[in-house]
């Protein structure tokens, strides 16, 4: 059995932690998936885990539990509260470790039934109206933003079905997974007034599974590329009705307020922040590599 250990500040925001972190999370497919072999992973000494990188790794994990068949192949060794009582309350208080042993389909719709933090699904329509109403139980977001934020999310489950796993590589991995999976984290924060919501996939990336015009300019640079994905009328169903599909993820940043709201985008080599203050939009390249691809959005509930 191998033993794993991440980095103390388990972050995949900062250029500090990400490589770090990464390399652990990916360790856990490259170890338990590929080469067949159990693993434990001791979190013990973890002291914070980003709100980011605790969804990719619970997404990489519980995609390894279903691609092994076996939800009990990774043994966990969890923070104890009088120990390291900030890794408790990262780890546990959060619910992402309760979630990191929900290895079977059962199990994750438990965790919607019981309205964690931390959840995975793979029918978009039926998820939706639950995470709405969890996060209007806590936030009471206005109609305004609660309408903009319903259709943000819907657009980026859509993307799930529609574009994240259309590749041959992914058809085993659909049907062990039951479906075109992704994992989720959303919840409010009374100290800071902000509601937060992350999903994430685990398919090809914006990059892969955009599609470019003939000059070639997007296989050239990755950046631009999520750029130009992120522009109004650039997606795949243009023409269709869908092609402001964009616009809508971004539209809950920053209506009719001046407060510090965010969407953060992480997939592949590239990390996409739109700010409600400088409403400049931002893609830079990372040096490492996220798999699939992460949305986060930051909004501060108008009374």
């Amino acid at each position: 059995m191998t033993t794993l250990v991440p980095p103390t500040k388990f972050c995949i925001y900062s250029d500090e932690s990400r490589a770090g972190t990464l390399r652990f999370i990916n360790a856990i497919e490259s170890i338990g998936v590929r080469k067949k072999s159990k693993v434990t992973v001791d979190l013990s000494k973890v002291k914070f885990a980003s709100a980011a990188a605790s969804v990719l790794f619970f997404a990489i994990v519980n995609r390894a539990q279903f691609l092994t068949k076996d939800p009990n192949f990774i043994r966990f060794v969890w923070p104890k509260k009088d120990e390291n009582p900030e890794g408790h309350r990262w780890i546990v208080s959060t619910g992402l470790s309760r979630a990191l042993l929900a290895g079977t389909d059962e199990k994750l719709k438990m965790l919607t039934r019981e309205e964690r933090y931390f959840q995975s699904a793979v029918e978009p329509f039926e998820h939706i109206i639950d995470t709405v109403v969890m996060l209007q139980q806590k936030a009471v977001l206005n109609d305004d933003q609660l309408g903009l934020l319903l259709t943000a999310i819907s657009e980026a489950l859509l993307n799930v079905s529609h574009h994240a796993y259309e590749d041959d590589a992914f058809k085993e991995d659909i049907l062990l997974l039951k479906g075109k999976r992704w994992w989720q984290c959303a919840w409010f924060n009374p100290d800071e007034n902000k509601v937060v919501f992350i999903v994430c996939d685990l398919g090809l990336g914006i990059f892969k599974s955009f599609v470019q015009e003939d000059d070639g300019f997007s296989v050239q640079n990755e950046v631009s590329s999520i750029s130009r994905a992120m522009l109004v009328g650039e997606s795949r169903f243009v023409g269709s009705g869908r092609g402001n599909g964009s616009e809508d993820i971004k539209r809950p940043i920053g209506v009719g307020c001046e407060d510090d709201e965010t969407l953060l985008i992480l997939t592949g080599h590239a990390r996409y922040n739109y700010n409600s203050k400088d409403r400049s939009p931002r893609c830079e390249r990372l040096a490492e590599y996220i798999p699939g691809t992460l949305l986060q959005w930051s909004l501060v509930p108008r009374r």
